[in-house]
């Protein structure tokens, strides 16, 4: 059951409000507009516990809602001294519970990632004795400091974590924070999981020497280096400079980690740009980012500068770097990869081009395009994306895309609609996966609209099975990443996958799957050999499937 929460931080004295206030609003509108929900026989009932040690939790806010993601409180509930909870008088239907409690993560019932299971009562259905498991929040700091042991201030830390709702199991920026006065830094109420961090600073020390030109304005070779012109290289923990280097961090609920930090200054290093032309206005400044986990992270350098027809960027720790040149208004900009090991001039003209992807959209359907369309490139791990608005006719450009692979993905307000075919030239296509080069391309893409709602049992050796994962996997896995569709099975097994694009699908239920890169081909492919087969036709609002699918174990 798909499971949506607009803010799982807040206060418990203020939850407590907000789900009072939100409790009578919930029984007035009952009372008024869903007569359905009248008093019944039925029970749900059971503890709230620590879900790495077991205690039993007094003082826990328990929450009932009518399912759906615009699901509406029923009730809520403080669990007594022996952590338990009672919601009687219920008629026969699917219910979610929340749970809140200080020191803990708000949650749903079994709640992985986004989805929960929700409780259903009626005959010959058990939702007595739930285990409702809480994790404790969890907490990551440490101190970061210089070389002569001092604290280090204003240091940029980021925190990353593996990401595994997207089923691709890539790296990606979580939150960030900076050091205080005494190197200190702190990350709270994290969930459990493997973070990586990562820490950039400047010297507070460190100067760059003014450039020495000679009687036309060139700029002079520096004779010493000076003692003062240092920089710190972006660092990972354990002390690493390279990402791919670096060293997980699991927590497990309830954790308090410290992660220190000690850098150490290393010479810098001084690029020169000249200038094209057409002057200083005509051309932007250079823009300096470095691969980390799969993603570009923009360095700030330590000075910049213009003067004598050459643009200077100081204070950079040596190493490899990717380098954007900005062009004016819409012409390319330029893309090169440098390592950065001692002072250099760049050429502006360097590496590859930027191109630009134009083409035309329409729907599979042969039905009008939605209002207010947006297309966007989104570049190999869903680490940065270029978009525009497409006109009325289907047409569109974008502007300024690198080489590299991206995903077509398509939004309008209202809808949900993906990418189901592309025909591509200047450009390779693959599902709605482009791979640019050097080239113009001009792209022909076809849509189709999520329309229909998949609903179904999964069960385990004849018997329903709560708590799966439910996962709608299509004909070309690797390709089309935005067709997939996910559930949590209920206690009665039951699985709702909402906005189905039509199409053939294998369906899979698997046993404790939600840690699985589930989106990669060599991983699912291993279960798809097992699965039910699935077609979804074009305009149909729900699909009721007469048989279950069978749980495979993970």
């Amino acid at each position: 059951m798909a499971h949506f929460r607009a803010n799982r931080w807040h206060t418990p004295n203020r939850m407590k409000t907000i789900l009072k206030a939100a409790a009578l609003a919930a029984l007035l509108s009952i009372h008024f507009a869903y007569p359905q929900q009248t008093a019944g026989t039925y029970r749900i009932s059971g503890t709230v516990q620590d879900a790495s040690t077991g205690k039993l939790l007094d003082r826990a806010n328990v929450a009932i809602f009518t399912p759906g993601p615009q699901g509406s409180q029923i009730a809520e509930t403080t669990t007594a001294e022996d952590g338990s909870f009672i919601f009687d008088h219920l008629s026969a239907g699917k219910y979610r519970l929340d749970a809140s409690r200080r020191g803990y993560i708000a949650t749903a019932y079994d709640e992985h990632e986004s989805f929960s299971t929700a409780i259903v009562t009626g005959p010959g259905l058990s939702s007595e004795g739930l285990h409702f498991r809480m994790q404790s929040a969890a907490v990551i700091g440490g101190v970061v400091t210089d070389e002569a042991g001092d604290p280090v201030n204003q240091a940029q830390v980021m925190l990353y974590r593996q990401n595994t709702r997207n089923g691709l199991g890539n790296i990606v920026h979580y939150r960030q924070g900076i050091t205080n006065d005494a190197g200190s830094y702190e990350f709270t109420r994290l969930e459990a999981g493997n973070y990586y961090i990562s820490v950039s600073a400047r010297p507070w020390y460190a100067t760059s020497p003014n450039p020495k030109l000679d009687a036309q304005g060139n700029p002079l070779p520096e004779s010493t280096n000076s003692p003062l012109d240092v920089a710190y290289q972006l660092t990972f923990y354990a002390n690493v400079t390279d990402s791919d280097d670096a060293t997980p961090i699991p927590v497990k609920s309830g954790d308090h980690i410290d992660i220190n930090f000690s850098l150490h200054p290393v010479p810098a290093v001084h690029l020169r740009f000249a200038i094209p032309n057409q002057g200083r206005g005509a051309f932007g400044f250079p823009m300096l980012s470095q691969d980390v986990f799969g993603a570009r992270q923009i360095i700030p350098a330590g000075g910049t500068g213009f003067g004598n027809g050459i643009m200077r960027m100081d204070g950079v720790a040596p190493g490899q770097y990717q380098m954007e040149f900005h062009g004016q208004r819409q012409s390319p900009s330029r893309f090169a990869t440098i390592d950065l090991t001692s002072d250099q001039e760049i050429d502006s003209n360097a590496g590859a081009a930027s191109v630009d992807v134009s083409g035309k959209i329409a729907m599979a359907s042969g039905a009008k395009l939605p209002n207010r369309l947006f297309v966007s490139l989104q570049s190999e791990g869903r680490t940065s994306a270029r978009g525009e608005r497409v006109a009325d006719d289907g047409s569109f450009t974008i502007h300024n895309i690198a080489p590299g692979s991206y995903e077509m993905l398509i939004r309008n307000p209202g809808s949900t609609l993906a990418v189901i075919k592309i025909a591509a030239t200047g450009a390779t296509a693959e599902g709605h996966i482009l791979k640019v080069g050097t080239q113009p391309v001009t792209v022909v893409a076809t849509l189709g609209s999520g329309e229909t709602n998949v609903t179904g049992f999964a069960k385990r050796d004849g018997k329903p099975a709560s708590s799966v994962m439910v996962l709608l996997v299509p004909q070309d896995p690797g390709a089309n990443h935005e067709l997939f569709r996910r559930d949590q099975s209920d206690s009665d097994g039951s699985f709702t996958l909402y906005r189905a694009i039509s199409g053939k699908y294998t369906l899979i239920a698997i046993e404790d799957g939600w840690t699985l890169d589930w989106a990669k081909p060599e991983v699912i492919g291993h279960y798809l050999a097992h699965g039910m087969k699935v077609s979804i036709p074009e305009g149909k609002q729900s699909l009721d499937l007469s048989t279950a699918v069978e749980v495979q174990p993970r």
